[in-house]
């Protein structure tokens, strides 16, 4: 009975096999569906690519985004172009911008010499191709006489292509024409802050001199928090900071102060301040100052708030550092 038990499962699996095989094996004939009804594979589309990774991938847990694209004020090789002055721009910040010493911004604009740094809002500046100069052409000028007033050889001014000079003629010049004199260089003119009502006696600068010695020598910085807008330079002997409006301002160091108010050489609202040992600082341009002449104030104590005051064209302080009759870059003193 087992053994025919065994031999009715065995013929039973069999037939399944075989049931199966048939039913999965397409009978001949068989013609293949139409393509059109074949639905078509398609593979997925890729994530589109993510330039910023997320914060969870960052060991320190500040967000930073790739930067793709770079803005480059657009400027031609061998052309000038021009540039309208913004609120918060300096003669500095615009040579950053296109890449030129700010000597060159200068000197590109013949309205600004004498009064080195003085913008306007709403000004158009001529901006140079390469360092140097941009002369025009006065009565009895020579291309020899240029390289003597600018430093750059004769050659060099001859053969620059933004002259436009017919290379096989002899150069010639005529009255209002404009000359780049690439890598040349001219006088640089600025006013020195003359407060009106200041003492005309004693040390260097104009200012008293028989004021205690309380300065230290050390110096802080006189805002906290700011943007460096203009560094030290040959038309700014000083450092520009751009500030909020009414921001506080510090004494740098300690001292006496020699003036407080109004200048009229284009400073604005401004506290000088003597520090007894050679040293002197300047805050210029501010809104509101707290302290007066003949004050004697400490480190770190507020004396001013910041503005726009006089030539400038935002919030912002202009500082100085003069010692012994000569100002200083104040970059070598702060900390």
């Amino acid at each position: 009975m087992k053994r025919t038990f065994n031999i009715i499962l065995v013929v039973g699996c069999v037939m399944s096999i075989a049931a199966a095989f048939v039913i999965s094996v397409k009978p001949a004939g068989t013609t293949a569906a139409p393509t059109a009804l074949i639905e078509t594979a398609v593979l997925p589309s890729l994530p589109p690519l993510n330039t910023n990774p997320p914060a969870s991938l960052q060991d320190t847990g500040i967000t930073r985004h790739i930067q793709l694209k770079t803005i480059i004020p657009e400027r031609t090789k061998n052309k000038v172009t021009e540039y309208v002055v913004r609120r918060g721009d300096s003669l500095w910040s615009i040579g950053q911008q296109f890449d030129l010493e700010p000597e060159t911004i200068l000197w590109g604009n013949e309205k600004l010499n004498g009064a080195a740094g003085i913008l306007k809002i709403g000004d158009t500046l001529n901006v140079l191709p390469v360092d140097g100069v941009l002369h025009t052409v006065q009565d009895g000028d020579t291309l020899e006489k240029l390289q003597e007033l600018h430093g750059t050889p004769v050659e060099e001014i001859f053969e620059f292509l933004g002259n436009n000079f017919d290379l096989t003629q002899p150069p010639e010049l005529t009255i209002g024409q404009q000359i780049i004199i690439p890598n040349g260089y001219s006088p640089i003119f600025w006013s020195e802050a003359r407060p009106p009502g200041a003492a005309q006696t004693g040390s260097s600068g104009g200012y008293p001199s028989d004021v205690p010695n309380l300065g230290t020598g050390y110096f802080i910085w006189p805002v906290n928090g700011y943007t460096l807008t203009q560094e030290y330079w040959s038309g700014h002997p000083g450092l520009d900071l751009a500030t909020d409006f009414r921001q506080p301002i510090f004494a740098s160091d300690s001292g006496t102060v020699v003036f407080s108010g109004w200048d009229d050489t284009g400073y604005g609202v401004m506290v000088i301040i003597d520090h007894g040992n050679g040293y002197r600082t300047y805050y210029s341009h501010n809104e509101a100052n707290l302290v007066s002449a003949g004050q004697t104030v400490a480190k770190g104590q507020q004396i001013a708030e910041s503005g726009s005051t006089g030539n400038s064209t935002g919030d912002h302080v202009d500082f100085r550092i003069l010692l012994n009759g000569a100002f200083q870059n104040p970059l070598a003193y702060l900390p």
